[in-house]
């Protein structure tokens, strides 16, 4: 399998039935190639190895992984041919990995370098090269199905107590498994999750949106002088009436 050029991409873009062939057509598929639309799935049964080996052929990547876990893991069958574009086919990868229990790590993303491992036989290893996102990262890839760690700082509210209800709503889910998310917190400003970054973004929006509920209520000087204003009043009634009520008790 070869790794689009520059050149090659530029006679996809440019000829409407220009397609570069990444996996051959069998009995079971048509070819999955890339084409003017981007990467091209024609419907029917695919193994799992088949797809992995496409979308690396299409984002010139290199993609890790024991050939035999993958060539067993039970394949999938498109009813409908597809065609996606380059963070589609990641987003697409990333989530069938997923429903067969394997998950995608980086090894060296500057070269594109990742590693394919099962989290259920490997998890110390999944576990152990879990990558660190920021909030924005996680945001912008809201659909990407990617094992990740993200800090998330919290301005107004107590990130352990945040921490706390996060992990009681979690425990709802039953006995952890490798994936499943997490939340702690060892300071009252940053809320650490773990989890998979398309359930991990709703949790993100959650405490953001708690933190700035509890954001102190700016009030205008005009208004904060008419509450000055006030308060000297109720204290000169107060006033008032502890002494009416002094007189009151010496006349008696």
């Amino acid at each position: 399998m070869r790794c689009l050029t520059p050149f090659v991409l530029l006679a996809i873009a440019a000829g409407t039935a220009a397609q570069t062939p990444l996996v051959l057509a069998t009995a079971a598929h048509g070819p999955i190639v890339a084409t003017k639309d981007g990467l091209t799935l024609a419907a029917g049964e695919f193994a799992v190895t088949d797809l992995v080996e496409a979308v690396a052929g299409f984002l010139c990547r290199n993609y890790l992984y024991d050939f035999s876990a993958l060539e067993k893991a039970e394949g999938f069958r498109l009813q409908r041919t597809i065609a996606l574009d380059a963070l589609g086919s990641e987003e697409l990868l990333y989530a069938l990995l997923s429903a067969r229990g394997f998950v995608v790590l980086p090894v060296d993303e500057l070269r594109g370098l990742h590693q394919i491992v099962s989290l259920a036989k490997d998890p110390q290893a999944a576990a152990a090269n879990i990558p660190w996102r920021t909030v924005d990262e996680v945001l912008r890839r809201p659909r990407l199905r990617e094992l990740a760690m993200v800090a998330v700082p919290l301005q107004f509210v107590d990130a352990q107590q945040v921490a706390s209800g996060l992990r009681a709503q979690f425990s709802l889910q039953g006995m952890w498994q490798p994936g499943m998310p997490t939340a702690s917190a060892s300071d009252p400003r940053w809320l650490v999750l773990h989890g998979f970054r398309d359930q991990v973004v709703p949790v993100i929006q959650f405490a953001l949106l708690v933190d700035a509920q509890h954001r102190p209520r700016h009030v205008p000087p005009s208004e904060m002088e008419a509450l000055q204003t006030r308060v000297a009043q109720l204290e000169a009634e107060l006033a008032a009436i502890r002494a009416e009520l002094a007189r009151t008790g010496e006349r008696r």
